[in-house]
C-alpha cells in the first residue's frame, strides 16, 4: 500500500504572528455549572394554519459569584458549546411539556447577567407531529 505522493513546500513566511487574549473553558466546568443551574421553563401549543406549533421559553440560571459573573457571561455569550448545550436544555425540557412530539425545533438564544449569576434564556419553537385520524372505508 502506498500513501500519497511527493509535493512542494510552499515557502513559509518570514513571520507569522497573532495577537488577542484567546480563553478555554473546559467542558467538565460548563458541564458543573449546567447541572447547578436553576431551570424555569413554559410554553404551549398554538393551533396556526399549518396545524399545531409549541412555543415555549427555557430559562436557565447558571450560578457565579459578583466578580466571575460579567467574564462567565461574556464567555456564554460567544461559547458554541454553551449555546449547544442550552439548546438541549430547552429541547428536552420542551419535549417534556409539549402535548405530542416535536418537529423541528428553531430557537433563540440570550445571555446575560442575572443576580445570581448568568441567565441564559433559549425561546422555542416548533410543530407538533400529531397523528391524524385515518377515517378508512367501510366494508
Amino acid at each position: 500500500m502506498t500513501g500519497p505522493g511527493l509535493a512542494k513546500v510552499r515557502a513559509l513566511p518570514l513571520m507569522l504572528a497573532r495577537s488577542g487574549v484567546f480563553v478555554s473553558v473546559t467542558d467538565a466546568q460548563w458541564r458543573d455549572l449546567f447541572d447547578r443551574s436553576d431551570v424555569i421553563s413554559e410554553g404551549s401549543a398554538r393551533e396556526e394554519q399549518g396545524g399545531r406549533v409549541w412555543y415555549g421559553s427555557t430559562s436557565l440560571i447558571l450560578p457565579a459569584t459578583g466578580d466571575d459573573a460579567p467574564l462567565l457571561a461574556t464567555l456564554a455569550a460567544h461559547d458554541m458549546h454553551v449555546r449547544l448545550r442550552a439548546v438541549r436544555a430547552a429541547h428536552r425540557e420542551a419535549a417534556l411539556r409539549a402535548p405530542g412530539r416535536l418537529g423541528r425545533v428553531a430557537c433563540e438564544i440570550r445571555v446575560t447577567r442575572a443576580a445570581r449569576g448568568v441567565r441564559v434564556d433559549v425561546d422555542v419553537q416548533a410543530p407538533l407531529i400529531e397523528r391524524r385520524a385515518v377515517l378508512r372505508p367501510a366494508r
